[in-house]
């Protein structure tokens, strides 16, 4: 059992009354009812919005959120409990655990470095602690210098990006050669000087008029920041070569 066909992670601006709803849910599942959708309702595992007067209205992703929870009640025999935190994994734009398996992945495309760049799925996946050390291989103790040393950083609600996961494989590659993390905080010291080096063009583009201002930075800070990454690869050859 796998995610791709569902993207609970993105919002829908199309509302549905909870009629509509079953009309669009009956064909697969003929016992659907309303009083089926309220006690799903009830325990958390979808969430519609109200009108002022009180009435359900349910968007297209809520939509999904039921098909995935009555697939997996019909197909897998799931309890509600387990489907809350599949949902929960999608939630945050990972794979849910298989069944039978024991915890949520980041997506298996998204995890190489290269991904980074080109990815927007990227900006919604969010892992804990343990799906971090589960996804990577590495134990409480890396992880925790890694955090201490600031290479990585969790978020508000203490979810990790698949960006650290990638650093965090990175740093995993260089400890094979003796490197641990805070050997690492003068990569951090340099990228940080590098961003200081185009952010000031980033929030002139960002501050401009246009609807598109926005996207336009975004692109702008990813071009930059390639651009940037090559130079800083190219150098680090270049001292090589003079040392030799």
């Amino acid at each position: 059992m796998t995610s791709p066909d569902y993207d609970f992670s993105q919002s829908s601006p199309a509302l549905l009354t909870i009629g509509e709803v079953l009309v669009r849910l009956r064909d697969e599942f003929t016992d659907i009812s309303i009083s089926k959708i309220r006690f799903l309702e009830t325990n958390g595992l979808v969430a519609p919005e109200r009108t002022a007067s009180g009435y359900r209205k349910f968007s297209l992703v809520d939509v999904e959120r039921l098909r995935y929870v009555l697939r997996m009640q019909r197909d897998h025999f799931l309890p509600l409990r387990v489907i809350k935190e599949h949902i929960d994994a999608l939630n945050r734009g990972l794979r849910p655990a298989e069944v039978g398996d024991v915890a949520p992945k980041a997506p298996r495309p998204l995890i190489s470095a290269d991904a980074i760049d080109v990815s927007n799925q990227l900006l919604t996946v969010k892992m804990n602690r343990l799906e971090l050390m589960s996804d990577t291989g590495a134990d409480a103790e890396f992880v925790d210098q890694m955090v201490e040393f600031g290479l990585i950083r969790p978020d508000s609600q203490g979810y990790f990006s698949v960006t650290a996961s990638a650093v965090v494989n990175l740093a995993l590659t260089l400890r094979g050669f003796g490197l641990e993390p805070r050997h690492l905080k003068t990569v951090l010291t340099s990228a940080s000087r590098e961003v200081d080096l185009f952010s000031p063009l980033v929030k002139s583009a960002a501050s401009g008029k246009g609807e598109n201002a926005s996207a336009q930075a975004q692109e702008l800070t990813l071009q930059l920041a390639n651009s940037i990454t090559s130079l800083h690869g190219l150098l680090i050859r270049e001292v090589i070569e003079r040392q030799k």
